[in-house]
């Protein structure tokens, strides 16, 4: 495909940045070449899709070149041009929206300190400094100035280091030791994530210091450090209650202190807590993770460039189903539908119907919603597990339903052992889940002993299968045991 590391950075400008890109092309600063602004004005229809077949190419070769006939050649090395504009346009971008990271004034001091224009420099850099030090967010990124700023102020040749004023490179020592602990604490974190999440070991040296004592007295125990400390705690076993609440309780006090990047690190981290209370079976937790992400999405922290992830879109609807929230679910499937790729969204809008009528024990409406509608293969195994659950559910309640749940359980294995388009570990735990229902549906059908039929289940957990809806199996298991008791 011609042009589509080009396409790709234009697709990443906003209506408004790719009417000012016209000024860059433009500018002889940045392009002398006069074909790009004509190839600017050609591609100006297809943003922000560039869906472009050979006939545009050759219509955009026509409209730059005239009469000349078409060189492919040519074209690309013209999309390469605008490509490096568009680079260009980037930085500058990125520097006209740069209020917390000051990029725009390091540039102007480095420049400055480079032609020992120095009365300038050290002005600007205290000055710099001054409103550095006045900054509410004491994180890494506040040390990470600091340390640049007073690293450069030190160490420039015309800087006057026998002076007992000068007292710079006592204070770049402290602001260092405080951007060591926080930095080793956040990236610590995300190993013990890893080590969770892979089952894998890290050495982490330096670790029992910083969470010491001396981690403490180095940071003079500041909230970040509290915070970054208690994420730590999130991963040990037995589970922390405690350190979850508290760290949700000092979140709440302190996001006014916090960058965006922080107030995102520590909610991701409690949503994965409250995630993996979750699936070990403490129901109260899905109201916890459910005010998590209504934090989230108070804060704008769920939203990357305009978009919400399909998977942070399903995760919500569910827990808000799983709480009992069926009309705050209703009011976020149409408001943040929107804010879906394209390519996903009535994917995803028509599956969170299917599950907020699953969820409200609305059997019928949710096998019609989610038979009706033709998903894209990446959602067919999700869809038909949850069409299997509905019918089950509808087959406790009237045994007549007994054959169509057969029929879609048939339909379902053929159609994963069949299935090209994902990968089959992937898809064992839904064939598994799948097979489980089946046979459960048969037992009860056949009027086998409820006793019977719970040992198997419980059988069937505690070996090394793999389960999705886990939590809804048991429970199911749980209700034939009451039954039976009964």
């Amino acid at each position: 495909m011609k042009g589509k590391k080009l396409f790709h950075l234009l697709s990443s400008l906003s209506e408004g940045e790719y009417k000012l890109l016209s000024k860059a092309v433009r500018s002889p600063i940045w392009n002398t070449n006069e074909h790009l602004h004509l190839l600017y004005t050609q591609l100006k229809p297809f943003h922000p899709s560039f869906k472009l077949e050979d006939k545009h190419y050759s219509r955009i070769y026509d409209k730059i070149y005239k009469q000349q006939s078409y060189d492919d050649y040519k074209l690309r090395r013209l999309f390469s041009e605008f490509t490096k504009v568009v680079e260009q346009f980037l930085i500058y971008l990125e520097t006209q929206d740069d209020r917390s990271s000051r990029q725009k004034q390091r540039l102007l001091l480095r420049a400055l300190g480079r032609r020992n224009v120095y009365t300038y420099f050290e002005r600007g850099t205290l000055q710099v400094l001054e409103e550095v030090e006045e900054e509410p967010f004491l994180d890494v990124e506040h040390f990470q100035s600091l340390i640049g700023l007073q690293y450069g102020l030190y160490f420039h040749p015309l800087t006057n280091r026998h002076s007992k004023k000068n007292n710079h490179l006592y204070q770049l020592t402290e602001n260092l030791d405080n951007y060591f602990v926080l930095a080793k604490l956040r990236i610590g974190s995300e190993l013990k994530n890893r080590e969770k999440m892979l089952n894998i070991r890290y050495k982490n040296q330096l670790e029992e210091v910083i969470l010491g004592e001396l981690g403490e007295a180095m940071t003079n125990n500041s909230s970040v450090y509290q915070m970054y400390k208690l994420v730590y705690d999130l991963f040990e076993e037995p589970a922390r209650i405690g350190a979850f609440n508290h760290l949700k309780e000092l979140f709440n006090q302190n996001i006014a202190a916090l960058r965006k990047p922080d107030q995102f690190f520590i909610l991701h981290h409690l949503i994965n807590f409250a995630a993996r209370q979750i699936n070990s079976g403490k129901a109260p937790f899905y109201k916890e993770a459910l005010d998590l992400y209504k934090t989230g999405l108070a804060l704008g922290l769920l939203l990357e460039n305009g978009r919400i992830r399909e998977a942070t879109y399903s995760n919500i609807i569910l827990l808000g189903c799983q709480a009992g929230a069926f009309s705050w679910v209703d009011g976020f499937i149409e408001q943040y539908y929107s804010y879906l790729k394209e390519d996903v969204g009535e994917d995803a809008r028509a599956h969170a119907l299917g599950l907020r009528y699953f969820y409200e024990e609305k059997f019928d409406q949710a096998v019609d919603q989610l038979l009706n509608y033709r998903f894209s293969p990446a959602y067919q195994p999700r869809v038909r597990i949850m069409i299997v659950r509905a019918l089950f559910e509808q087959f406790l309640q009237d045994e007549s339903i007994f054959n169509l749940l057969q029929a879609q359980c048939d339909a379902f294995e053929k159609y994963i052992l069949r299935n090209e388009f994902l990968a089959k570990p992937r898809l064992e735990p839904h064939l598994n889940t799948m097979r489980l229902v089946r046979k459960l549906a048969q037992l009860l059908f056949d009027r086998e002993p409820r006793a019977t039929i719970h040992l198997w289940l419980t059988q069937e957990f505690e070996s090394d299968k793999k389960f999705i809806s886990q939590n809804w199996l048991k429970a199911k298991s749980r209700h034939l045991v009451k039954e039976n008791s009964a």
